[in-house]
C-alpha cells in the first residue's frame, strides 16, 4: 500500500467518526422523568419520614391503686412502641359503650390500665400500615388513645382497646395474652418508683385531666439554630422555579410566578406559601388527608432533623398542623414557629406555612433549672379567671415557649422557657398566673 492510499483511507474514516459523532449529538434525547405542572416536587436532602416517625404517642398514663401517673420521655415512648408494633391484630370491633354499664370516662381511666396517648384522632386506615392487623377488613375509625388493662389479660387472646376520647367510641383488637403480660410487667409494674404522680381532675361531664401533683422541675434550653436554603424551597414550591420573580418587602422576600406567592419573613424565619387557584377539595378520608400531608413535607425533605409530630387535623377545613417536639415536649410561639401547617386545595396544597430553620446545637442553660407550678395550682388559676371558661378547657400541658433571642457575637439563637399551657378547641393559651398580665389569650394554635 502505497503513502497516498494510506492517507485516503485515514481520511474516510475521520470523515465517518465526525459524522457518527455530529449525528449522535443531534439526535441525543437525555430520559428525563416528565416534569408536570403538579404537586412533583425537587426533594432538597435525604429526609424523609414514615407513619411511625410523624405519628408518635404524646404521653404514657397508668393508673393503679387509685393513683395516677405520666410519662412522656421519648426513650420510654420508643421502648414502648418497639413492643406494641410488634403485635399481631385480629378481629378488630366496635364496643358498645352502653355494654359497658358504666361511664365512659371510667372505662378509660380504670385502675390497673395503661392510656398510650396521641395529640388527636388517628385513622386506623393510616394506623394499619404501622400496626400488624391480620383481618383483611378493618372497619373505619378514629382513635387518639390505645389502653391495655390488667384484668383483661386472660386466656390465650385478649383485648386492647383503641378509643376516640372526643367521640366516645370504643373499638377492640385481639392479642396475645402472653406478649400483653409481658408488656404490663416490663412497663406498669414499678412505674410508680419510676414516675411521678398525677392527681384527676375533672373538667366536666365528659372529660378528666391529669396534672402533676407537685411542682416540676425542668431545664431551660438554647439552641443556636440552621436554615433551610430559601433558593431549594423555592424549587420546591413552584413548578417552573425559572420564571418566578423575587422581590424585596418590608418583612423579608416575595416570590411568585404570577399565580402562586411565597413570602419569607426573616424576622420570625418563617415561609408562608399560598396558590390561591386552588379551591377546597374534601378527600375521601381523613386518612388520605393526613398521608397526602406526610407525603408533601417528604417530597421536600422538609422535616428539619426529625422533630416534628402530628398535633391536629380539620377534615371540615382540609388542614393539618405538625408540631415541634423537644424532650417530649411540645413547642409554641405566638408567630408560628414552631409548627408546620398545610391546607389542601382541589389539586395541590391551597396554604403552606413553616418555620425555615431547626434547631443545631444545644447551648448549656443560663442559671438555674425552672421549676414549673404544681398541677393543682394551674388548676386553680384556671378557675379563678373569669375571662377562661374552665369547663371547656381540653387539655392541660407543660411546653416550652420559644423565643428568639441574640448572642453577644450576633449569632442568632433561640430560647426555649418551660410553660404551662392549657388547650381549648385546636387552640393553645399561657396559663396566666399572678405574675403574668392576664395570660396571653391570642391562641397558639
Amino acid at each position: 500500500m502505497n503513502f497516498e492510499r494510506a492517507k485516503s483511507i485515514i481520511l474516510i474514516i475521520l470523515v465517518g467518526t465526525s459524522i457518527f459523532l455530529t449525528w449522535s449529538i443531534w439526535t441525543y434525547e437525555p430520559e428525563y422523568d416528565p416534569f408536570e405542572q403538579s404537586s412533583e416536587f425537587i426533594k432538597i436532602k435525604s429526609d424523609v419520614q414514615i407513619v411511625s416517625d410523624v405519628i408518635k404517642p404524646v404521653s404514657i398514663l397508668f393508673h393503679g391503686n387509685g393513683q395516677h401517673f405520666q410519662s412522656s420521655s421519648p426513650a420510654e415512648i420508643n421502648e414502648m412502641e418497639n413492643e406494641f408494633l410488634q403485635w399481631r391484630f385480629r378481629g378488630l370491633k366496635e364496643v358498645s359503650v352502653k355494654r359497658l354499664q358504666r361511664k365512659f370516662d371510667d372505662f378509660v381511666h380504670e385502675d390497673g390500665s395503661i392510656e398510650i396517648v396521641f395529640s388527636d384522632d388517628i385513622p386506623i386506615s393510616l394506623y394499619k400500615t404501622v400496626l400488624n392487623i391480620r383481618d383483611k377488613e378493618v372497619p373505619e375509625f378514629s382513635f387518639d388513645r390505645i389502653i391495655i388493662k390488667q384484668k383483661d389479660i386472660s386466656g390465650n387472646e385478649s383485648a386492647v382497646y383503641f378509643v376516640s376520647y372526643d367521640q366516645e367510641e370504643i373499638y377492640q383488637g385481639l392479642v396475645d395474652s402472653k406478649k400483653l403480660r409481658n408488656f404490663m410487667d416490663s412497663f406498669y409494674r414499678g412505674s410508680y418508683d419510676k414516675h411521678p404522680e398525677y392527681i384527676a381532675e375533672t373538667i366536666n361531664s365528659k372529660r378528666t385531666l391529669f396534672v402533676p401533683e407537685n411542682p416540676v422541675e425542668i431545664n431551660k434550653l438554647e439552641y443556636y439554630i440552621d436554615y433551610l436554603d430559601i433558593g431549594n424551597l423555592k424549587n420546591a414550591l413552584f413548578s417552573f422555579p425559572k420564571f418566578v420573580r423575587q422581590e424585596s418587602v418590608s418583612v423579608g422576600e416575595e416570590y411568585t410566578d404570577g399565580t402562586r406567592l411565597m413570602t419569607v419573613n426573616k424576622e420570625n424565619y418563617l415561609i408562608s406559601y399560598i396558590n390561591p387557584a386552588q379551591k377546597r377539595k374534601l378527600f375521601d378520608s381523613s386518612s388520605d388527608l393526613l398521608q397526602k400531608s406526610i407525603d408533601f413535607i417528604n417530597d421536600h425533605a422538609g422535616w428539619e432533623n426529625n422533630n416534628y409530630r402530628f398535633a391536629y387535623m380539620s377534615e371540615n377545613e382540609q388542614r393539618v398542623v405538625f408540631r415541634l417536639f423537644v424532650n417530649g415536649y411540645p413547642t409554641f410561639n405566638e408567630s408560628g414557629m414552631t409548627e408546620i401547617e398545610q391546607i389542601w386545595g382541589k389539586e395541590e396544597i391551597y396554604s403552606y406555612d413553616r418555620p425555615y430553620f431547626s434547631l443545631d446545637s444545644v447551648l448549656p442553660s443560663e442559671g438555674s433549672p425552672k421549676t414549673l407550678q404544681s398541677g393543682k395550682e394551674v388548676i386553680n388559676q384556671l378557675k379563678s379567671k373569669g375571662n377562661i371558661d374552665f369547663k371547656s378547657v381540653e387539655d392541660i400541658s407543660i411546653g416550652y415557649k420559644l423565643n428568639k433571642s441574640l448572642d453577644s457575637k450576633l449569632v442568632t439563637l433561640v430560647t426555649l422557657e418551660p410553660t404551662w399551657y392549657y388547650c381549648i378547641g385546636d387552640k393553645w393559651f399561657i396559663v396566666p398566673f399572678d405574675e403574668d398580665t392576664g395570660g396571653d389569650q391570642s391562641g397558639l394554635e
